[in-house]
Parts: structure tokens; C-alpha cells; sequence
């Protein structure tokens, strides 16, 4: 595979109040004799009405030739990254947004909001039950295309200057996928549909050698494809953990929310003459998220008069993972 990237940008004062920012990036990926060719416009206005306040707007379009393919609700290292190749063409995303801006006549502290609307073509996504397919198909032939939107609203307060910097931000958002190959055509939540996301970050210099860091992420649980339902086969009996005679019927993808996610993350920074050391804690009050829901059972004891045995009765179980970590490096600077 071969990349080629040509970029164009420049920016004009129109007033003294208005500024436009346009730039043009233009690529070429050749890959198994086939060229492709991408056009990634962007374009950006301000309007300043006084030195504190700013409004924004901006568009731009961003082409993608590596696409990422998982077969878990992990990001793992085993996910695979794809060129495109066959019938797949390059990924696009196309994005408006307008916000408002403020800083403190000090400039130490600054507020914003901003509303976004992206779409997205030729996303590509292994097809509904592409394990099934015969081994001997062409690989791509498990995979599918389709569009994604995301849009949303995004808040944040920041303290800029000072040896206590940081901020506080929120979002309020919403993203979705439509595959003609999967969910039987029907548009259904991304995996990373987050409803609602909360960062707090603060950042304190006690001198010019130690800086202390601590970091709190808080959002809607990921969504999550649950098989909440079986039916019972006659033919064949199964020996899996949804139990014999049993195979799990899906209903829709991503169909389930899982709780909300949370975490603290602290980090200390210490500088020496040749570098700096960082410790650091993970999940620092080690709470066990959780990252998937799986069908199982569990023992249950039945009393009756002359009589006492185990049943079992299906149940959903909470997979949880990553408690506390600690971590240490050092970077040697040269």
C-alpha cells in the first residue's frame, strides 16, 4: 500500500471582528492496483464582538483508508486494522459545529459550549453471525458498510493560569449505526453511546520540580448486546453455559446499557536534572466497572417436607475488570 498527502491552509482577516480559516487536504491510496483519491475540506469562521467573547463555526471532512475491526466489547490488542481493499471504499466523516467562547478579562479562566452534528459513510463492521460463513469465503465477504451520525453538546469551565489549573467538563450526546447487513437493516445504538460524560481534571504545580495530577471520568455505561432470551431446541441438545437444550436467541444489537463508569486516576511528577520520574494510580479507589453481562446459573436449594434437592435457575452476571494499578517510569531526556 502506498499513501500520498498534499496539504493547503490559509487564514484571512476579514474585519476586526471576523476571522476564516480554510484549508484543503487532498490524498491518494493505492493498494492491489486500485487508486483512491480523498478530498478533506475544512473551513472555520470566528466572530469576536469584544476581546472576552468569541463565536465560532466550523466544517470539516476527514477520510479514513485503515479501518478497525473488533470481535469484542473490548478494545484489545487483538483487534485487527484493515486497509481498504475489494468492494470496501474509504471511510468519511463529514462535521459542523458552532460554539461560544468567554475568558476571563485575566485570562485565567474560560468558558465554552458547543453543539456538533458528524455522519459517517463506508463504516465497515463484520456482518451478523459471519462465524457461520464457509471457511473458504474470501475474507472480506464477512464484512459490511454502512453510515453512522453522532451529535451532541459539549460544556466546559477551565482555569488556565496559576500553580491550581484544570477543569470541568460535560457532554450530552448521542452516536448510531445503520448496516443494511446487520440488525436486520435497522439503525441501533454505537457501542460508545454515551449519553452523559463528566471529566474533572486538576492540575497542581507545588514547585518547579513536583507537579501532582488527579483525574475523575464518569459516563453512561457502553452499550452492550445482551441475549436476554433462549429457545429450546428439540433436535439437539447443547452442553454451553446457556444450559442443555438451550441456544440464546439475539434481539437487537446493543441493545443493553451498562451501569455507569467510573474511575479516579492520580499521578505525581517529579523532576531531577536528567529527567523526571511519574508515579502513578489507576482506578485509584478501585472500583470494578463493569464491562459486559453474560447469562448464566446458580445452585438453589429446595426444602419441601420429605424432600431436599439443587436446581438451578438462570441468571445475568456482572463481568467486571481492571481494579487499582499502580505504575512507575522514568524518562530520560537527551
Amino acid at each position: 500500500a502506498n499513501e500520498v498527502n498534499a496539504y493547503i491552509e490559509d487564514d484571512w482577516k476579514i474585519s476586526d471582528k471576523f476571522r476564516m480559516n480554510a484549508g484543503f487536504h487532498g490524498s491518494l491510496f493505492n493498494i492491489g492496483g486500485k487508486t483512491n483519491l480523498g478530498w478533506s475540506p475544512r473551513l472555520s469562521l470566528s466572530y469576536r464582538p469584544d476581546e472576552d467573547w468569541a463565536v465560532k463555526f466550523a466544517y470539516a471532512r476527514t477520510t479514513q483508508y485503515v479501518h478497525q475491526l473488533s470481535q469484542s466489547y473490548l478494545a484489545l490488542p487483538t483487534d485487527q486494522w484493515i486497509p481498504i481493499s475489494g468492494k470496501l471504499k474509504p471511510e468519511t466523516a463529514d462535521k459542523i459545529s458552532v460554539g461560544g467562547y468567554w475568558e476571563s478579562p485575566d485570562k485565567t479562566y474560560a468558558v465554552s459550549v458547543e453543539g456538533y452534528y458528524k455522519w459517517m459513510d463506508n463504516l465497515v463492521e463484520y456482518k451478523d453471525e459471519y462465524y457461520l460463513r464457509p471457511p473458504l469465503d474470501l475474507w472480506n465477504a464477512q464484512l459490511c458498510s454502512g453510515k453512522g451520525t453522532a451529535k451532541g453538546v459539549d460544556f466546559k469551565i477551565e482555569k488556565v493560569f496559576g500553580k491550581v489549573t484544570g477543569h470541568i467538563s460535560y457532554s450530552l450526546a448521542w452516536a448510531d449505526r445503520t448496516f443494511a447487513d446487520k440488525n436486520g437493516g435497522r439503525t441501533f445504538p454505537a457501542k460508545f453511546d454515551n449519553r452523559h460524560t463528566i471529566n474533572i481534571m486538576v492540575n497542581w504545580k507545588i514547585s518547579d520540580k513536583v507537579q501532582v495530577n488527579a483525574s475523575w471520568v464518569g459516563h453512561s455505561g457502553n452499550r452492550f448486546t445482551l441475549l436476554n432470551q433462549v429457545w429450546d431446541d428439540p433436535d439437539f441438545e447443547t452442553t454451553d453455559w446457556f444450559g442443555a437444550g438451550e441456544s440464546p436467541l439475539r434481539t437487537g444489537i446493543n441493545s443493553y446499557k451498562l451501569p455507569f463508569y467510573h474511575r479516579l486516576d492520580l499521578s505525581c511528577t517529579v523532576k531531577n536534572k536528567r529527567g523526571y520520574w511519574t508515579f502513578g494510580l489507576y482506578n485509584a479507589y478501585c472500583h470494578m466497572n463493569t464491562v459486559a453481562v453474560k447469562r448464566g446459573t446458580q445452585d438453589i436449594a429446595v426444602s419441601k417436607p420429605g424432600e431436599y434437592y439443587i436446581t438451578s435457575e438462570p441468571v445475568f452476571k456482572r463481568v467486571k475488570l481492571l481494579p487499582v494499578i499502580p505504575s512507575i517510569s522514568y524518562t530520560w531526556l537527551f
